[in-house]
């Protein structure tokens, strides 16, 4: 054979390998950006750790070490898929699809590129909100009717999550509002709740599974005393003189967190259910928390249950959801759509004025701590920021 005819065919078969890597890597590329698309507006954010104590902020913070590069990708890439990361995000609803809340919600939702669930929920026949409110004995506050009704609700849906077999879900309220950038949020939340609970490098959880409630909608939270925070700069956190929440956490962040960062950190109990995580590693642990009853409402539970250590609890402030949407109609004094459509008369008196669902999403109002509201710029292409200016 001579030679020039086996030199052709060597290169001919060079090229046709060159060819066949470049178009696995296109396709890994193509695929890779189909579940997870790149960050719009934050850089992957660089972490601090401050040991929190009750003095001022310790002006020497160092910065922690690099996470391995599976660990970082697992964290910068599954909090941008429809779901944050987590196996599916379910929303609780008594109004179910035809709520202004829920179309809120799903419009949010669609905006921000997100998937979210609304599974049916049963309706508490009178006597069985009085039978779980009446779990606690004398001497131990009971449940007002609302609040025990919305505390076999969320019950409900951690047994959803038990039978739907989910690894992880994220549950939130109907009346939950969020940035338009809570992908690029929640990566930077992920990176540091593995951080701040020192992930295993294979764990498969973007978010590490060595928790049991991570929460990251409430009205306020400060860490554990005397445990480290994980920091990260993050430019859509409103200054901390803007933040409407728990007067302790609003200290909190003035005296030990500097402008334009989040903490992220083990919770000494977070109030407001509006947005918290759950995993299968540690959903049974909590339905058998929260199923006893006993105590004023299922946040006020979960509270204490972090409180006391009964759960490991996660938790970032300032809080990325909040519960206060921006179609309440905050922007006028005394009046606030309810799920029926209807919109209240001025405090303390007047009959409600009936309107059609879609006019009560019309009307205008805030959202506290959410610079860029997912539901005000997805209905009026508008910030609806609220807080004190």
């Amino acid at each position: 054979m001579p030679c020039g005819a086996g030199l052709g065919r060597s290169f001919i078969a060079r090229i046709a390998l060159a060819l066949v890597l470049l178009t696995v890597t296109l396709c890994l590329l193509w695929y890779r950006d189909l579940v997870s698309p790149p960050s719009r507006v934050l850089p992957h954010a660089p972490f601090n750790v401050l040991q929190n104590h009750d003095k001022q902020p310790q002006p020497g913070a160092t910065t922690s070490p690099a996470a391995p590069a599976a660990q970082q990708q697992k964290a910068t890439w599954g909090p941008r898929n429809a779901t944050l990361g987590f196996d599916a995000i379910l929303a609780l609803s008594k109004g179910g699809g035809q709520s202004w809340r829920v179309q809120g919600l799903q419009a949010a939702a669609a905006l921000s590129g997100l998937n979210v669930t609304v599974p049916p929920q049963p309706t508490w026949l009178p006597e069985m909100v009085e039978a779980f409110a009446a779990l606690s004995p004398e001497g131990v506050p009971k449940p007002e009717p609302g609040s025990a009704a919305a505390w076999l609700a969320h019950i409900d849906l951690l047994k959803y999550v038990l039978q739907s077999e989910l690894n992880s879900a994220l549950i939130v309220e109907d009346d939950v509002d969020w940035d338009i950038h809570i992908k690029d949020q929640m990566s930077n939340i992920a990176e540091a709740v593995r951080q701040q609970t020192h992930a295993p490098h294979d764990e498969s959880n973007p978010y590490s599974s060595q928790w049991d409630i991570l929460w990251i909608g409430h009205c306020g939270d400060t860490p554990m005393p005397n445990e480290t925070v994980s920091l990260f700069k993050d430019p859509t956190v409103l200054e901390h003189k803007r933040y409407v929440g728990f007067a302790g956490t609003k200290s909190y962040l003035q005296a030990h967190i500097p402008e334009g960062q989040r903490a992220v950190y083990r919770s000494q109990g977070a109030v407001c259910s509006y947005a918290y995580a759950v995993h299968r590693g540690g959903v049974r642990k909590v339905l058998d928390f929260v199923s006893t009853g006993l105590g004023q409402a299922y946040d006020t539970k979960l509270f204490y249950g972090c409180r006391s250590g009964l759960l490991k609890c996660v938790a970032v402030t300032p809080e990325v959801m909040r519960g206060e949407p921006a179609e309440r109609g905050d922007n006028a004094p005394g009046r606030m759509a309810s799920d029926d459509g209807s919109i209240g008369g001025q405090e303390g008196g007047g009959q409600p004025d009936k309107v059609a669902v879609s006019e009560a999403e019309k009307i205008t109002g805030t959202t506290s701590n959410i610079r860029q509201s997912a539901r005000c710029m997805s209905l009026w292409k508008k910030a609806c920021i609220g807080g004190h200016k």
